[in-house]
Protein backbone atom coordinates (compact mmCIF):
# COMPACT_ATOMS: atom_id res chain seq x y z
CA UNK A 1 0.00 0.00 0.00
CA UNK A 2 2.79 2.45 0.87
CA UNK A 3 4.68 1.81 -2.37
CA UNK A 4 1.44 2.23 -4.36
CA UNK A 5 0.72 5.57 -2.70
CA UNK A 6 4.28 6.78 -3.22
CA UNK A 7 4.22 5.74 -6.88
CA UNK A 8 0.84 7.33 -7.50
CA UNK A 9 1.98 10.51 -5.76
CA UNK A 10 5.09 10.74 -7.90
CA UNK A 11 3.17 10.08 -11.13
CA UNK A 12 0.51 12.65 -10.24
CA UNK A 13 3.14 15.18 -9.16
CA UNK A 14 5.11 14.79 -12.36
CA UNK A 15 1.87 15.04 -14.37
CA UNK A 16 0.94 18.29 -12.60
CA UNK A 17 4.45 19.65 -13.23
CA UNK A 18 4.24 18.82 -16.95
CA UNK A 19 0.78 20.36 -17.25
CA UNK A 20 1.97 23.50 -15.47
CA UNK A 21 5.08 23.75 -17.67
CA UNK A 22 2.85 23.67 -20.77
CA UNK A 23 0.95 26.61 -19.33
CA UNK A 24 -2.30 24.84 -18.59
CA UNK A 25 -4.25 27.11 -16.26
CA UNK A 26 -6.06 24.21 -14.61
CA UNK A 27 -2.85 22.70 -13.21
CA UNK A 28 -3.41 23.94 -9.62
CA UNK A 29 -6.93 22.47 -9.58
CA UNK A 30 -5.53 19.24 -11.01
CA UNK A 31 -2.95 19.18 -8.19
CA UNK A 32 -5.63 19.65 -5.53
CA UNK A 33 -7.77 16.89 -7.06
CA UNK A 34 -4.71 14.61 -7.08
CA UNK A 35 -4.13 15.40 -3.40
CA UNK A 36 -7.73 14.55 -2.54
CA UNK A 37 -7.45 11.26 -4.45
CA UNK A 38 -4.24 10.34 -2.60
CA UNK A 39 -5.76 11.17 0.78
CA UNK A 40 -8.85 9.14 -0.09
CA UNK A 41 -6.64 6.18 -1.02
CA UNK A 42 -4.78 6.49 2.27
CA UNK A 43 -8.07 6.63 4.19
CA UNK A 44 -7.98 2.86 4.80
CA UNK A 45 -4.90 3.28 6.97
CA UNK A 46 -6.24 6.46 8.53
CA UNK A 47 -9.42 4.72 9.66
CA UNK A 48 -7.50 2.55 12.11
CA UNK A 49 -5.61 5.55 13.44
CA UNK A 50 -8.79 7.57 13.93
CA UNK A 51 -10.54 4.70 15.67
CA UNK A 52 -7.57 4.30 18.03
CA UNK A 53 -7.56 8.01 18.78
CA UNK A 54 -11.32 7.90 19.33
CA UNK A 55 -10.91 4.99 21.72
CA UNK A 56 -8.22 6.86 23.67
CA UNK A 57 -10.35 9.99 23.73
CA UNK A 58 -13.34 8.14 25.19
CA UNK A 59 -11.38 6.58 28.04
CA UNK A 60 -12.53 8.03 31.34
CA UNK A 61 -9.14 7.72 32.98
CA UNK A 62 -7.42 9.62 30.19
CA UNK A 63 -5.91 12.86 31.39
CA UNK A 64 -7.35 16.04 29.95
CA UNK A 65 -3.84 17.12 28.91
CA UNK A 66 -3.65 14.10 26.58
CA UNK A 67 -7.03 15.04 25.15
CA UNK A 68 -5.80 18.57 24.56
CA UNK A 69 -2.65 17.21 22.90
CA UNK A 70 -4.82 15.16 20.53
CA UNK A 71 -6.89 18.26 19.74
CA UNK A 72 -3.75 20.28 19.06
CA UNK A 73 -2.40 17.54 16.80
CA UNK A 74 -5.67 17.42 14.85
CA UNK A 75 -5.88 21.21 14.56
CA UNK A 76 -2.31 21.38 13.33
CA UNK A 77 -2.94 18.86 10.58
CA UNK A 78 -6.29 20.35 9.53
CA UNK A 79 -5.05 23.92 9.29
CA UNK A 80 -1.76 22.80 7.70
CA UNK A 81 -3.47 20.82 4.96
CA UNK A 82 -6.00 23.60 4.35
CA UNK A 83 -3.29 26.24 4.02
CA UNK A 84 -1.28 23.99 1.69
CA UNK A 85 -4.31 23.57 -0.56
CA UNK A 86 -4.83 27.34 -0.67
CA UNK A 87 -1.14 27.90 -1.40
CA UNK A 88 -1.29 25.33 -4.22
CA UNK A 89 -4.22 27.23 -5.71
CA UNK A 90 -2.13 30.40 -5.67
CA UNK A 91 -3.86 32.01 -2.71
CA UNK A 92 -0.84 32.63 -0.49
CA UNK A 93 -2.62 35.35 1.51
CA UNK A 94 -5.48 33.07 2.49
CA UNK A 95 -2.99 30.28 3.24
CA UNK A 96 -1.06 32.55 5.62
CA UNK A 97 -4.30 33.65 7.27
CA UNK A 98 -5.29 30.03 7.81
CA UNK A 99 -1.92 29.36 9.43
CA UNK A 100 -2.38 32.30 11.80
CA UNK A 101 -5.93 31.26 12.66
CA UNK A 102 -4.71 27.72 13.31
CA UNK A 103 -2.04 28.98 15.69
CA UNK A 104 -4.61 31.09 17.53
CA UNK A 105 -6.92 28.08 17.89
CA UNK A 106 -4.05 25.94 19.18
CA UNK A 107 -3.17 28.62 21.72
CA UNK A 108 -6.82 28.77 22.78
CA UNK A 109 -6.71 25.03 23.51
CA UNK A 110 -3.42 25.26 25.41
CA UNK A 111 -4.00 28.41 27.52
CA UNK A 112 -6.16 26.71 30.19
CA UNK A 113 -3.39 24.17 30.80
CA UNK A 114 -0.72 26.86 30.96
CA UNK A 115 -2.88 28.74 33.46
CA UNK A 116 -3.28 25.59 35.52
CA UNK A 117 0.49 24.93 35.50
CA UNK A 118 1.32 28.50 36.53
CA UNK A 119 -1.30 28.45 39.30
CA UNK A 120 0.02 25.13 40.54
CA UNK A 121 3.61 26.37 40.76
CA UNK A 122 2.65 29.71 42.29
CA UNK A 123 0.42 28.02 44.86
CA UNK A 124 3.07 25.40 45.62
CA UNK A 125 5.74 28.08 46.08
CA UNK A 126 3.47 30.30 48.17
CA UNK A 127 2.24 27.46 50.39
CA UNK A 128 5.81 26.24 50.93
CA UNK A 129 6.96 29.73 51.92
CA UNK A 130 3.94 30.14 54.19
CA UNK A 131 4.58 26.77 55.81
CA UNK A 132 8.20 27.69 56.48
CA UNK A 133 7.14 30.98 58.07
CA UNK A 134 4.47 29.35 60.23
CA UNK A 135 6.73 26.67 61.61
CA UNK A 136 9.77 28.84 62.36
CA UNK A 137 10.88 28.67 65.95
CA UNK A 138 9.57 31.63 67.91
CA UNK A 139 13.02 32.79 68.96
CA UNK A 140 14.02 33.38 65.32
CA UNK A 141 11.01 35.56 64.46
Amino acid sequence: MIINLLGAGLVLGISAFILRSFGWRGAPVFAVICSVVLIAEAADGLGGIFSSIGFLYKQKGLDSAVRAALKVLGLGYLFGISSDVCRELGEAGIAKSLEVVGRVEIIAVIVPFLKEIVEHFVFATFSKALTLELFKPLDKI
